[in-house]
């Protein structure tokens, strides 16, 4: 297999740090030799996306307002890993019940991924969650206000994939690879 070597980080500064993101400058040398600077890398806690499958086969969506695109997008529960969180799958769960007021009978990593990982230092967790039931009412943070709770039927969602139905890159890829891992796939294509 073929390794590349890495650079070499020879500085660094932070530019902006606050509870949400942490923007540095790095001062980097190539294996050859060659200098790279700035080079911005951002930094965020990592974070999970959440496939919530209901008994009767139906995918549990949100809908919500993301400020930086301008309107609301249709996306799958998810949200970041909390200090708090003793590890990725107990941020799942809980990212569930508070988004939507469903708990899982079950739930399971599918795969990690880099969400960028030539900018960005964070992880993506997607999970799926089997057998989702009504525990409640959801629990919204900040920012939340007006998010919506809504099914759609497995085959539903794979067929509108194509015209860009979630419009977030990374929910659809953890839709996918969910459905994938779980042999949905094959029984929800056309």
């Amino acid at each position: 297999m073929y390794m590349q070597e890495g650079w070499k980080t020879v500085a660094s500064k932070s530019l902006v740090k606050d509870r949400w993101i942490d923007l540095r400058a790095d001062q980097c040398i190539t294996p050859n030799g060659q200098e790279i600077s700035p080079y911005y890398v951002l930094t965020y806690s990592d974070w999970i996306n959440v496939v919530a499958i209901t008994p009767d086969e139906q995918v549990l969506l949100t809908r919500q307002y993301r400020h930086a695109a301008g309107h609301a997008f249709w996306e799958i529960p998810g949200g970041g890993i909390d200090p708090n969180d003793p590890d990725p799958c107990s941020a799942a769960g809980r990212e569930l019940e508070e988004e939507t007021g469903y708990r899982a009978e079950k739930i399971e990593l599918v795969t990690t991924l880099f969400p960028n990982p030539a900018s960005h230092t964070n992880r993506l967790h997607p999970f799926l969650a089997s057998n989702v039931t009504p525990i409640g009412t959801q629990q919204l943070e900040a920012g939340e206000e007006g998010l919506t709770v809504h099914k759609m039927p497995i085959r539903e969602l794979v067929e509108r994939l194509h015209d860009g139905f979630l419009g977030q890159a990374l929910h659809t890829s953890s839709v996918l690879m969910a459905l994938l891992v779980s042999g949905r796939i094959k029984a929800a294509l056309p």
